[in-house]
């Protein structure tokens, strides 16, 4: 009975050093980066009613503190996950870098957030803008409201990624990623938009480099450029360039040790803001 006694002793002090490392934030960040969990880059808050929150903690469990919350389809980036199971928890930051946290992963969606029961599930694959009065765009929104700010704009016949669309009032507004040039996923006004197949193949601009274009060039493997609202690692985030992409550089200036560049985005989604000019040629 003395050795079942021990054996029983020592597999609760293992189970408690076990919880430890779940729930003590250093401890577990410790033990995570010899074996990191990750996801994709960017993940949106789910699971959840169109009108809910979640709150966002300062440390891997419901006993930590309340830092702030995040509302249904934000997009995220994530980092390092803790735990398994319902007991899974992981690393956020929304995309303006305002809020950084854990969530429970059960709330984390891969893409799109589950569509909201409105009786607009379904749908295309893809959106085609049409309807827009001479000359003007098509504000992508970051959230489903005309007074929420534009991230970016379409011009008429752009085809967008269909993410799902919900009616808030009378208003149906449809969720929305961007197909060439870069990553920009918003909400836009359903009235504009009108069934479509995929995108054409995109063939670059020809001259390349002349002109004031630059290319986006000499980022790590797998990562993108941010386009910030201002030349500083404080600004928005407002959208993301792949490696390649062109755009037309607006001018640069000098600040510390950073050379910060002024571009826009060519082709039908137009984005102005600034990036890090070592990553144009």
């Amino acid at each position: 009975m003395t050795g079942l006694a021990n054996l029983i002793s020592r597999a609760a002090r293992a189970a408690t050093v076990l919880l430890v490392l779940l729930t003590s934030p250093a401890l577990a960040q410790t033990a995570e980066r010899a074996k990191p969990v990750t996801g994709p880059d960017v993940t949106t808050i789910g699971g959840i009613a169109p009108n809910a929150r979640v709150n966002v903690r300062s440390g891997p469990a419901v006993v930590f503190p309340s830092v702030g919350s995040v509302g249904y389809g934000t997009r995220v980036s994530k980092g390092i996950c803790l735990g398994g199971g319902s007991a899974r928890w992981c690393q956020i930051r929304t995309m303006d870098g305002r809020l950084s946290g854990y969530v429970s992963a059960r709330f984390l969606v891969e893409g799109a957030p589950e569509t909201a029961d409105d009786n607009l599930t379904g749908g295309p694959d893809f959106w085609v803008v049409r309807g827009l009065p001479p000359g003007d765009r098509l504000n992508v929104r970051r959230d489903p409201s005309a007074k929420s700010p534009a991230l970016a704009t379409l011009q008429e016949r752009e085809i967008v990624r269909n993410l799902g669309c919900r009616m808030i009032g009378t208003v149906r507004w449809c969720r929305i990623r961007s197909t060439v040039g870069m990553d920009v996923t918003g909400w836009v006004a359903g009235r504009f938009l009108r069934e479509s197949g995929p995108p054409p193949a995109i063939r670059p601009p020809q001259g390349g480099g002349s002109g004031g274009i630059s290319v986006v060039s000499g980022l790590a493997a797998g990562d993108f450029l941010n386009v910030r609202s201002r030349a500083s690692t404080q600004g928005t985030v407002v959208a993301r360039l792949a490696p390649g992409a062109q755009v037309r550089n607006l001018g640069c200036e000098q600040k510390g040790q950073t050379r910060w560049c002024q571009i826009r985005t060519l082709g039908g989604v137009e984005v102005t803001g600034w990036v890090n000019g070592r990553y144009l040629r």
